[in-house]
C-alpha cells in the first residue's frame, strides 16, 4: 500500500509538473501572438503617416493601399474566428500583394533625390510592415506546442488516473467526488492549454480594437476616445 501511494504521489506531482510547463509555453505562444498584432499595428501607422511625405500621387496611392491592408487584416481576424480557412489564406494572400505594391511604391519614391528622406521613411515603415507579417503567420500557424508533448501529456494523465483508481481498489474506500474533482481540475487545465495553444482561440480572444481605431483614423473618423476598450 505504501509503495503505490508513493507512485500514485509521484505520478501526479509529475503530471502537474508537465501541465505548468505546458500551460507556460502556451501562454508565451499568446504573448508573441499579441506582441506580433502590436507590432503590425504600429507599423501600419508609421507607414501610413510616412506616406505623407511622398509626392501627391505616391502619396494617395500608399495610402488607399494601406487603408485596404488594414480592411485586410480585419477581415482575416473575422474569417479565423468563423473557421473559415480557405478564406483566411486568401486574405494572407491579399496581404502580401499589398506589401508588394507598397514596395514598388517605395522604390519609385527612392529615386527621386529631392524625395530621398520621406521615401526612406516610408521603405523603412514597409520593411516594418512586412517584418511585422512574417512574425504573425510565424507565431500564429507554426509556434505549437509539439505532438510528442501532448501525446507524453495525455499518456501521464491516463496512467495517473489508472494508478488512482488501483490505489482506491486497494483500500476499497473511494470518495466519488474528490475522484471525479481531481480528474475534471486536470481536465480544464488541458483545455485552457489546448486553447492558448492553438491561432483560433475560444475562451481566449485577442482584442482588435487598435487595428479598428487605426482604420477608421484613415479614413478620417473621430480620433479614439477610449469607449472601444469597453466593448
Amino acid at each position: 500500500m505504501a509503495q503505490v501511494r508513493a507512485i500514485m504521489g509521484a505520478s501526479l506531482g509529475l503530471l502537474a509538473f508537465m501541465l505548468a510547463f505546458s500551460f507556460n509555453t502556451a501562454q508565451q505562444h499568446f504573448e508573441e501572438r499579441t506582441r506580433a498584432y502590436l507590432a503590425e499595428v504600429s507599423a501600419i501607422d508609421s507607414a501610413f503617416r510616412g506616406a505623407g511625405l511622398l509626392p501627391g500621387t505616391q502619396r494617395d496611392l500608399a495610402r488607399e493601399q494601406l487603408r485596404k491592408f488594414a480592411e485586410v487584416r480585419l477581415d482575416t481576424s473575422r474569417y479565423a474566428r468563423a473557421n473559415d480557412i480557405p478564406a483566411v489564406i486568401e486574405m494572407i494572400r491579399e496581404s502580401e500583394r499589398i506589401h508588394d505594391v507598397l514596395w514598388r511604391i517605395a522604390e519609385e519614391s527612392v529615386s527621386y533625390a529631392d524625395e530621398m528622406r520621406g521615401g526612406s521613411i516610408f521603405s523603412q515603415s514597409v520593411i516594418a510592415m512586412i517584418n511585422a507579417h512574417d512574425q504573425r503567420l510565424q507565431v500564429s500557424l507554426f509556434n505549437r506546442i509539439s505532438p510528442i508533448i501532448w501525446m507524453t501529456l495525455f499518456g501521464m494523465s491516463m496512467l495517473s488516473m489508472a494508478v488512482m483508481g488501483y490505489q482506491a481498489g486497494l483500500t476499497g474506500t473511494r470518495s466519488t467526488f474528490a475522484t471525479w474533482t481531481l480528474a475534471a481540475t486536470f481536465a480544464f487545465v488541458i483545455i485552457l492549454i489546448t486553447d492558448l495553444d492553438r491561432p483560433r482561440m475560444s475562451l481566449f480572444q485577442m482584442n482588435q480594437n487598435l487595428m479598428v481605431e487605426l482604420h477608421n483614423r484613415m479614413d478620417g473618423g473621430e480620433p479614439w476616445d477610449g469607449s472601444a476598450a469597453t466593448r
